[in-house]
């Protein structure tokens, strides 16, 4: 191996004559200063005239076919293929050199091939037809020309690399297309998420109102009717019928209240004017929203704290305490039955400027056919009664609108973790606050 030559001047001579091997030892591994064939190859492939170039090419041997194919197949192997092979037709025995040609190409398809021969044993016809008519092949016939030997080396070398720049070019480009391709649609699928959730909301609107009104006149009368029943006069014969219409009624008024809790939220994710955006200090707005849960963060479950110093958002000081109460609420709920209950919130700058709050648990964990779910409205995995399946849509809604993003990351049995991505705020024009 020598070390000046070039990648893509690799050479595979494939020859059952010794000799042969060290003619073209000679003709193309020899380290001379060529002036004539230098500047053919300037005049052809753009090389700058006069400049003194290393004629060199790394040649290895393989004195049959087969041998031929495995040094190929080891040179695909290492990363360093080959960039071209001069095969001789006649190798008795084992596989002549058209065989192996084929064998080769399955190996390395842009390999240029030279086939070598002093015998007519093959028309161009036969090989066209054997090996297929195409611009990877040339003959060249026994007595060769040093000269001519070493312009097809300079020339199929250069056609070689060439033809990779060109694979490698294509790669790149399909891979820019599908990338291309993959935002496009996920732009698409968010739009069209959005086109929903508009529609939604003013569906939502319009039926919170009708249903507000009524349910209001409802609430009334049967609180009316609560504190009435209450109110009446002690009477042996009346008690237990007494009683049971006070149940009743307290019930009918605990119904009323969660629908009225309902059309609450109902209106809230109906709501889709642009919240207000300001400079937000975001650690405040977690430590309040962490003191707000109540008795919703019982003694056992421990909070981890893991704050950095970040700078101030842009958002909504109230839009993002709801957002975080009610991904804290979540995670409480998440840990009923776990041994060691957990929260680790974590605030942090990401790579891309941005600020990161990290709200994880240790707890039950949400299925992955859920996960893509989860910010969709009226979609809930808690029991009947204790979810509307609002409150991820609402957190959502503030989040992008906020011109953030909310993602989610969960195993089932061992814990959920949502990070809310934020804004910087600027603390001066152009520029961002660190």
């Amino acid at each position: 191996m020598n070390a000046d030559t070039r990648d893509g001047r690799r050479i595979l001579v494939v020859d059952d004559n010794p000799s042969i091997h060290q003619d073209f030892r000679k003709i193309l591994a020899h380290q001379e200063d060529l002036a004539e064939l230098d500047a053919m190859e300037s005049m052809l492939f753009g090389s700058v005239p006069g400049r003194v170039r290393v004629s060199a090419f790394e040649v290895d041997s393989a004195t049959n076919g087969e041998e031929g194919v495995r040094r190929v197949r080891a040179a695909m192997g290492e990363g360093r293929p080959y960039a071209m092979a001069f095969v001789d037709i006649r190798m008795p025995p084992g596989i002549d050199g058209v065989e192996a040609t084929l064998r080769m190409w399955r190996e390395e398809a842009d390999l240029q091939v030279v086939l070598c021969s002093a015998h007519s044993d093959y028309s161009w016809e036969d090989l066209a037809k054997k090996l297929g008519a195409n611009e990877r092949l040339l003959i060249l016939r026994k007595p060769f020309d040093n000269m001519e030997v070493r312009q097809m080396a300079h020339a199929l070398c250069e056609k070689w690399e060439l033809l990779r720049a060109s694979h490698q070019r294509m790669e790149d480009l399909e891979r820019a297309v599908a990338e291309r391709t993959r935002a496009l649609e996920e732009a698409n699928a968010r739009l069209l998420h959005a086109q929903k959730l508009e529609a939604l909301g003013r569906m939502s609107a319009g039926l919170a109102h009708e249903v507000n009104n009524p349910l209001s006149y409802v609430l009334s009368n049967l609180r009316h009717v609560h504190r009435g029943l209450a109110s009446l006069p002690c009477m042996d014969e009346g008690v237990e019928m007494r009683e049971e219409l006070r149940d009743s009624c307290q019930d009918a008024v605990l119904g009323a209240e969660r629908i009225a809790r309902i059309v609450q939220d109902v209106r809230l994710f109906a709501r889709m004017d642009e919240p207000p955006r300001e400079p937000v200090d975001v650690r405040a707005v977690l430590e309040l929203s962490l003191s707000m849960t109540g008795e919703a963060l019982r003694p056992g479950i421990r909070v981890v704290r893991d704050f950095q110093e970040v700078p101030l958002v842009l958002g909504s000081e109230h839009g993002l305490g709801q957002v975080f109460l009610n991904l804290i609420i979540n995670a409480t709920h998440a840990l009923a039955g776990r041994a060691e209950p957990s929260i680790h919130l974590g605030l942090r700058r990401g790579a891309d400027g941005r600020v990161e709050v990290e709200v994880r648990d240790n707890g039950c964990g949400i299925p992955a056919e859920n996960l893509g779910r989860l910010f969709e409205p009226f979609f809930t995995t808690k029991p009947v009664g204790t979810g509307t399946g609002l409150g991820l849509s609402i957190c959502h809604g503030i989040v992008t609108r906020l011109g953030g993003d909310i993602t989610v990351d969960s195993t089932p049995g061992r814990g959920t973790a949502f990070r809310v991505l934020l804004p910087a705020a600027p603390s001066r024009k152009g520029e961002f606050s660190v």
